[in-house]
């Protein structure tokens, strides 16, 4: 039996928690169940002055997402998703071998990209663990959990010093439950789904396009948020609107990358055009020809215009 779906959250202030993925799935006879929970995204400053501005702009109705202190995914599970899941007994808690490389690989391509385009002040913490759990029925669950961070640095020109800005996100967020005598099983079907799981290019693709158009909104909002500020502290509010603005700029860039990841493609640039357009990923070398023929190749040595004796044009890659 399956049981909810994706639905958008139209007019949600928080971007992350806009895709609003619940699901659930339980076998015929009740005794396995499977829960799948949306992502949950929240924000924190450690400067008082910068957060009491962030919480003064909720009051006015410019909130964005939730303010909550910033958490690794070993503590998230214990202090908030525990308390989704009916509060069972944790067992005992692991970092997930599986999924935190994986983030960590990740979090350096985007940390890449960012120096890549001359931003310096932005790191990235990823954690996910895998908790075992058991219930005051006698059941027991899994509980898969995974938080990403995302950290801003920024001068606070009122001590002198530096102030962090957090975007904390919880994107895994699975828990498997069943008897004793069914756990096994069940822990297998769930390992069956997750490896079997693909995304939709034509589905990122769409996710991708609402993002950047929420983006292109929020930037306009910030811009109003921005003047408010301004006219109680200048400093204060253009600290603020610089962090933001790259932050966002920056999730852009990754959010992008990350879907030619997923599609296996790279962004390819004709320097006699300008133009830009995404071939396979994995070459090093590419040309084109005005038919609309590509080659791909890593061989540095190669030149179709030798070889075929046609007129062929090299191709870059972005800066």
């Amino acid at each position: 039996k399956t049981e909810g779906g994706i639905t958008w959250r139209v007019g949600h202030t928080c971007m992350q928690e806009v895709v609003n993925n619940r699901v659930r799935f339980t076998s015929g006879d009740g005794a396995i169940s499977i829960d799948f929970f949306p992502t949950r995204s929240w924000e924190w400053n450690d400067d008082p002055t910068m957060l009491q501005a962030m919480q003064n702009n909720a009051a006015s109705g410019f909130k964005r997402c939730d303010y909550q202190q910033p958490l690794d995914a070993g503590d998230y599970l214990r202090n908030v998703f525990l308390h989704e899941i009916g509060d069972p007994e944790v067992v005992s808690i692991k970092t997930n071998e599986t999924l935190q490389p994986l983030m960590e690989a990740q979090a350096r391509k985007g940390t890449e990209l960012l120096r890549a385009a001359g931003v310096q002040a932005v790191s990235y913490r990823p954690t996910a663990v895998i908790a075992d759990l058991r219930y005051p029925d006698g059941s027991l669950g899994k509980a898969l959990c995974s938080v990403n961070q995302v950290i801003s640095s920024f001068p606070n020109y009122l001590t002198g010093g530096y102030s962090a800005g957090y975007q904390c996100s919880s994107e895994q967020r699975i828990l498997v439950r069943g008897s004793k005598e069914k756990m096994a099983e069940a822990e297998k079907i769930l390992s069956t789904m997750l490896s079997s799981l693909r995304i939709n290019p034509e589905w990122q693709a769409a996710v991708q396009q609402t993002f950047s158009n929420i983006a292109k909104v929020e930037q306009r909002e910030n811009a109003k948020r921005a003047e408010i500020t301004r006219q109680a502290n200048e400093d204060i509010s253009r600290m603020r609107t610089e962090t933001w603005e790259s932050t966002q700029q920056s999730q852009d860039r990754i959010m992008e990358e990350s879907g030619r990841v997923l599609r296996g493609v790279e962004q390819w640039t004709d320097p006699a055009t300008g133009d830009k357009l995404e071939l396979t990923a994995g070459y090093n070398e590419a040309w084109s020809k005005s038919d609309g023929t590509y080659i791909l190749s890593n061989d540095p040595l190669f030149d179709p215009n030798v070889v075929f004796q046609e007129d062929w044009k090299k191709l870059g890659k972005p800066n």
